[in-house]
């Protein structure tokens, strides 16, 4: 959940709903230099539903019971995320393998981060993390070879291809959370790639009340407008999960819509 201040309240933007922003913004992806992603439908579908593991936690949001709030993504306890990111890259390899293997990339590059940062604060839980990390890096190695004998996925493993996809990925899941939870300041993605290959780019983004402006502009249409709902809970801690979950389900929705316009790069 990404809980962020909005009008006095708290806005919450579920973790599949921001994935689904991010998968939109995937399909329009392709304006000039940059390239739409080869196999377009299994990337697209990884970008969109790459959080799909948070689909029960989203049902009954977790409380911090120290502060009382409903807990954002980045607050949450390690085995919990573990535990949403094995089911997330499961229900992806059930629904498609090249897709399955995208967002187990994904997920071990975020899990990679978390390591980093328990290892320079003393954070517990490393082992369970190293484990994981192992466990999708010997389920990515077995599915880069087995879908290397299927036709349709030869070229989309190779190591150019598959990253560039990978990235893409990265990149939107970035972009969407930086307008999701309300940034303010320019942003500056580096080594955004061009298509299949080695050539990169580096993407301005320079935010506005009503969405951003993308320097150079990677969509096929401009400007390009892109909605997510969220649901709106009072500033207040909350006792207990019980009353979370009451306030939750009589939460009204608010509807809010990102326009993305061409930008000037080094504006």
């Amino acid at each position: 959940m990404i809980r962020r201040a909005l009008d006095g309240h708290w806005l919450c933007i579920g973790q599949p709903e921001h994935a689904q922003f991010a998968g939109a913004m995937a399909e329009a992806w392709g304006h000039p230099p940059f390239r739409a992603p080869v196999p377009r439908a299994e990337v697209l579908r990884a970008v969109a539903e790459h959080d799909n593991g948070w689909l029960e936690w989203e049902a009954a949001p977790g409380l911090d019971p120290g502060t009382g709030r409903p807990l954002h993504f980045t607050e949450m306890p390690v085995a919990e995320h573990l535990a949403i990111w094995r089911r997330g890259v499961q229900r992806m390899l059930e629904a498609n393998p090249y897709a399955g293997l995208l967002v187990s990339m994904h997920g071990a590059a975020l899990m990679r981060f978390r390591l980093e940062r328990a290892a320079r604060t003393g954070e517990p839980d490393r082992a369970s993390l190293r484990a994981f990390l192992a466990e999708q890096e010997r389920l990515q190695a077995a599915l880069r070879e087995g879908l290397g004998l299927r036709p349709r996925y030869r070229d989309a493993v190779r190591p150019a291809r598959l990253t560039a996809n990978f990235r893409l990925l990265q990149l939107l899941d970035a972009l969407s959370l930086l307008l999701c939870c309300g940034e303010r300041e320019p942003q500056t993605f580096t080594g955004v790639p061009l298509g299949e290959g080695h050539r990169r780019t580096d993407l301005e983004v320079t935010p506005a009340p009503d969405g951003a402006a993308l320097a150079p502009y990677p969509f096929t249409r401009e400007p390009a407008a892109f909605a997510v709902t969220g649901r709106l809970l009072p500033v207040r801690p909350f006792p207990d999960p019980a009353a979370l979950h009451a306030a939750w389900a009589q939460a009204p929705e608010r509807r809010l819509t990102f326009t993305l316009r061409a930008g000037t790069p080094g504006a």
